[in-house]
């Protein structure tokens, strides 16, 4: 379950699985409505009379070119003739046009000729009902449509203009009709010009290349809301050139890369270079509007019938302060400005939202005894205002921060601040950061202790003295909260909690639990802290997965795509970063410990030559579980690269103690 090379401009977003078919197709929002059908778009070809579609063969290549969001796969056949067949794949910056340049090589010393079949499998706004799918003779393409979504496939060649397919076929994809890729595989399409329902379409181009020659043409996938808007966008790509888009994009993202302020010379090559992966795939997840989705592979589907292309409000302030520290202030400015419109009437953030913001689908039942009076996780009201004063910390953009501060900071704070336990000071019951119990969580608390923290600074500097005294006194019960009621003194360490029963009431959890870390991730204290070192040295222990892959499990006995229940979970990768981002924080020299270049090498291992970095891995394999890419995994990344470079533990707070 992975998905590879995400192209997009922050409005048409592709994605493809492990044989290059397009798997994803969102738009006009990143993640919103995947268009693509469930078996992707196949790619076929016809060489010395043998059909076989890509994928079959043996791939040789799979990444992006260095520094920039331009895919590079090449896939190669020596039986029956030796052909060499490349993509390059990008999204143009300006219009909604998915580009890629094919280029095949005939690898024998005689002349031969390859024909190339392309097929479109769409279910328009996720739903086969209703779709049409025709051939327009002028301007020779294909066109797929249903209510305002149209998408027209045909070809451009290497210059300016455009290209002209071979044959075409539109059929149908549902009872006994399996559609035109099967049409294909005889080498001849029907020439059907249109079919409606649940339909698919396939065209193909022939080329005849000498001894060793290469040629090359250009797939393009056009967007828009009219057949009109899509036939004119065809012609004016053609008009700009393929040639020109794709240089504007490298030249763009190559720019990109080089406005981030971090000091990366001391880092292994592999490791800047990942890093420099990671800006651009986490860019690939931010919508034109701000929004920020976790990840936009639809395989979860066959495990949840839902997604993660959604924007969790934590998920996406953990990667706007990523990106902060990365220099990229400008781009993260659009997703703070957007925190007052999600705001609930009561002050807190919902579960997840849609791309368009409209309130995400969620599993958390409320207001009944065993259930927080909430449906809500209240880490995720709490770190979008840490993550908003590291933000100004960093760049000091009074003019963009006070409408956010007063319509955002503030209600979100002082729901915060009120939403406690009198008797405790610690936050009432809410979803835990797993998104499975009901409860306190030790992750929960430290992140409004945060949060409440960085309100009442924001607060102190607008001169809001009463407001700041709330939450400085807020912020300082949670802690001590944190400290008398979630630390067991009998092991020496924190608990993962305090979790609701049937009744309502409250019991401590001492399972070992990764988000136990947000401790000191979130400075409740100071590094040298006797319970936190013993706590963080117990969760290494207990939760390093033993075996060939190792990497830190989430928490003990994680039954989540468990593959081996004789170890503690699968290893996620974040898990496995909080363990770094702690080694850099409490080792004198980091860039001569070997357990910190163990534990950068295991990283590099999970992504791979393409760069991806997936939720999870297989405890014994490596292979990548649940979704790939995710956001999050490369944030903190990110993140830790960032403390690794700059030879420091994160920058201390104004909250922190002496």
């Amino acid at each position: 379950m992975a998905r590879f090379l995400p192209v997009t401009n922050g409005r048409l977003f592709v994605g493809f699985d492990e044989h290059h078919r397009i798997r994803e197709l969102t738009y006009p929002h990143v993640g919103k409505d995947n268009h693509a059908g469930s078996a992707g778009f196949r790619i076929g070809a016809l060489v010395g009379g043998k059909f076989l579609w890509v994928g079959e063969s043996d791939q040789v290549s799979h990444k992006y070119r260095d520094r920039t969001m331009t895919g590079q796969v090449r896939f190669e056949w020596e039986v029956p003739i030796s052909w060499l067949l490349g993509f390059e794949d990008w999204v143009d910056l300006d219009l909604d046009v998915f580009l890629r340049r094919v280029t095949v090589t005939n690898r024998m010393s005689a002349p031969s000729e390859i024909t190339l079949f392309f097929h479109q499998d769409f279910t328009i706004q996720y739903s086969d009902i209703g779709d049409t799918a025709l051939h327009l003779p002028e301007p020779d393409v294909l066109v797929h449509y249903k209510d305002k979504r149209y998408f027209l496939a045909g070809i451009l060649d290497s210059g300016h203009g455009q290209g002209r397919i071979r044959e075409f076929a539109c059929g149908k994809k549902h009872g006994s009709q399996e559609g035109t890729w099967k049409d294909a595989e005889d080498g001849q399409l029907s020439g059907n010009p249109i079919a409606q329902g649940a339909v698919d379409s396939v065209f193909s181009v022939s080329l005849g290349l000498a001894p060793g020659e290469s040629k090359s043409f250009t797939y393009v996938l056009v967007c828009g809301d009219s057949e009109k808007r899509v036939i004119d966008t065809f012609r004016e790509m053609g008009e700009k050139g393929v040639e020109r888009s794709l240089t504007q994009s490298e030249g763009f993202w190559n720019f990109w890369i080089d406005s981030h302020v971090l000091p990366l010379d001391p880092l292994p090559d592999s490791a800047r270079k990942l890093y420099e992966l990671s800006l651009i795939l986490l860019r690939t997840h931010w919508d034109s509007r701000g929004a920020v989705v976790a990840a936009v592979d639809s395989e979860s589907l066959n495990y949840s019938r839902d997604t993660y292309s959604y924007l969790w409000p934590r998920d996406a302030a953990i990667v706007a302060h990523a990106l902060d520290l990365a220099g990229f202030g400008d781009l993260t400015r659009d997703f703070y400005s957007l925190l007052p419109s999600l705001l609930s009437d009561q002050g807190f953030l919902h579960h997840k939202y849609h791309p368009n913001l409209s309130i995400g689908s969620s599993w958390h039942p409320f207001g009944r005894p065993g259930t927080p009076p909430y449906p809500i996780q209240a880490d995720e009201t709490a770190i979008p205002i840490w993550a908003l004063y590291q933000h100004f910390e960093q760049y000091r953009d009074l003019d963009t921060i006070r409408p956010i501060y007063h319509h955002f900071v503030l209600p979100a704070a002082r729901f915060l601040s009120s939403f406690r336990d009198r008797g405790t000071g610690l936050p009432l019951p809410s979803y835990d950061l797993w998104e499975e119990r009901g409860g306190v969580g030790t992750h929960t608390a430290a992140s409004v202790f945060a949060g409440l923290s960085a309100a009442a600074a924001f607060a102190d500097g607008f001169g809001d003295r009463t407001e700041r005294d709330l939450f400085r006194t807020a912020a300082a019960e949670v802690r001590q909260g944190i400290l008398s009621h979630l630390y067991d003194t009998e092991s020496g360490v924190f608990l993962r909690g305090l979790v609701l029963d049937s009744s309502g009431d409250l019991f401590g959890d001492a399972t070992p639990d990764a988000a136990v870390s947000s401790l000191f991730l979130f400075h409740v204290l100071p590094e040298q802290d006797i319970r936190l070192t013993r706590t963080m040295d117990w969760l290494e222990r207990e939760l390093w997965v033993p075996g060939p892959i190792g990497g830190m499990a989430r928490y003990r006995n994680d039954s989540y795509y468990q593959q081996d229940s004789s170890v503690p979970g699968n290893p996620w990768v974040i898990a496995t970063l909080w363990l770094l981002q702690w080694k850099i924080a409490t080792t004198p020299s980091p860039h001569s410990n070997s357990q910190i270049r163990s534990l950068v090498d295991w990283v590099l291992d999970r992504a791979g030559e393409s760069g991806m970095l997936p939720e999870q891995v297989h405890p014994e394999t490596g292979a990548r579980l649940s979704v790939s890419p995710l956001a999050w995994s490369h944030a903190e990344w990110v993140i830790a690269v960032s403390h690794l470079a700059l030879h420091r533990a994160p920058r201390p707070h104004p909250w922190d103690e002496p």
